[in-house]
């Protein structure tokens, strides 16, 4: 991103973000994506990105959007 970590941090403050918070966000997308998306295992979506445990990929999951990682994929699969 050519900027250092400082800058980055107050260009987030700014916004009304912080780092993880933002990592939150763009994880939770990208495993809407996947569970909607695909046939992968929670499993394997929780560790494609980076949760060392589907626990926690389901904890951080439902904390986000409300639901559970499996709910969220049957509601997709009903509305097909």
């Amino acid at each position: 991103m050519d900027t250092n970590v400082r800058t980055l941090q107050r260009t987030l403050n700014r916004e009304g973000l912080d780092y993880r918070g933002l990592v939150n966000v763009i994880r939770v997308q990208r495993a809407r994506e996947l569970l909607g998306g695909t046939q992968m295992s929670i499993t394997d979506i929780s560790s494609q990105l980076g949760y060392s445990a589907p626990a926690n990929f389901a904890r951080a999951f439902r904390r986000i959007t409300g639901v559970a990682p499996s709910d969220f994929r049957m509601f997709c699969r009903r509305s097909l």
